[in-house]
């Protein structure tokens, strides 16, 4: 998109193209695409940093994607094989080791309230160096960003769902999505139903805009539970995957779902909400923060596109392998 008035975005979502040398290892990526983003704007590091409670936060990164044979789009990560015995988890080969070296891009999206987007793009555009990164010598450059007013891509991609009878959701980088409903405690849940994978962004949505309540933020998840429905397919189109990440493999999820939309309780939602507006605000924040917990270091970056269509505009979707 132009950069003429992207000051004005309210949910601003970056994809940033950057040349990467100089590392071999195990890694999840993300880690790196923090660096090279505190390295180019130091101000952001208060919002990576771990909070206390569950204040959501309103910035997302992604890890490293790279493009194989001009078509396959890979996240980039060190991952193990794992098996869960009935009393522990047990891996059977060793982590896949990570090398960098060449063209690469990741996403940032961000709410207006943590940078202005002029500024996070003149930083990055003039980002070219060399630092030390886990005891060795990693040289990066920026090279391309393109931007887009999220809330435009949630508001049109709302008709395209609705026209198409479902939603798919990939999952474009290792998901951890919590139980919304369990209280008291961060409950982990492995089932990508509407309510779990919307949670996170309705949540932010109602912070970001001083709307939260619990009464209200159960509401618009019931809403969402009656809209959506995950089909069959799910227990084949998903899969737990052990990504290494803070010097252990982690169980996250991969793959994607696809969600068919209840027309009848689509009908009864118009009589007293515009719902284009809605959940076009809704799939906005999906896009631009993710969904699920970690996704300020790089877990939960989703995909979304009407259920019928295979291909996006003109871009292979990013899967994890």
């Amino acid at each position: 998109m132009s950069r003429i008035g992207v000051h004005k975005l309210k949910l601003a979502l970056l994809k940033t193209h950057v040349n990467v040398f100089g590392f071999a290892g195990y890694l999840f990526s993300g880690k790196l695409v923090k660096t090279i983003l505190t390295r180019s704007i130091p101000r952001l590091e208060e919002f990576f940093r771990p909070t206390m409670g569950s204040t959501p936060k309103l910035l997302h990164i992604s890890p490293l994607y790279r493009v194989k044979n001009n078509r396959e789009v890979e996240c980039v990560y060190s991952y193990a094989v794992c098996r869960k015995t009935s009393a522990y988890v047990k891996c059977i080969d060793a982590l896949k080791p990570v090398t960098l070296n060449g063209r690469y891009y990741f996403y940032i999206g961000f709410h207006q309230s943590v940078e202005n987007v002029t500024d996070v793009l003149n930083a990055l555009l003039n980002y070219n160096e060399c630092f030390e990164f886990m005891n060795q010598k990693v040289c990066a450059e920026i090279v391309e960003i393109e931007a887009w007013n999220a809330v435009e891509l949630g508001k049109n991609l709302v008709a395209r769902v609705m026209n198409s009878g479902g939603l798919k959701l990939v999952f474009a980088s290792p998901t951890m999505l919590r139980d919304p409903l369990r209280i008291g405690g961060k409950y982990k849940t492995y089932l990508p139903t509407p309510e779990t994978v919307f949670a996170t962004p309705v949540y932010a949505k109602q912070i970001a805009e001083g709307e939260y309540a619990i009464k209200k933020f159960r509401s618009e998840l019931l809403r969402l539970r009656r809209l959506f429905h995950e089909t069959y397919s799910v227990l084949k189109s998903v899969m737990v995957k052990w990504v290494y990440y803070g010097g252990r493999p982690e169980p996250a999820l991969v793959g994607y779902v696809n969600y068919r939309v209840n027309f009848e309780y689509f009908d009864f939602l118009k009589q007293g909400l515009n719902v284009e507006d809605w959940l076009g605000e809704i799939f906005a924040y999906m896009l631009a923060l993710g969904v699920g917990a970690g996704r300020a270091a790089g877990f939960g970056h989703v995909e979304l596109k009407p259920l019928a269509e295979r291909k996006n505009t003109g871009e292979p979707p990013a899967k994890s392998l």
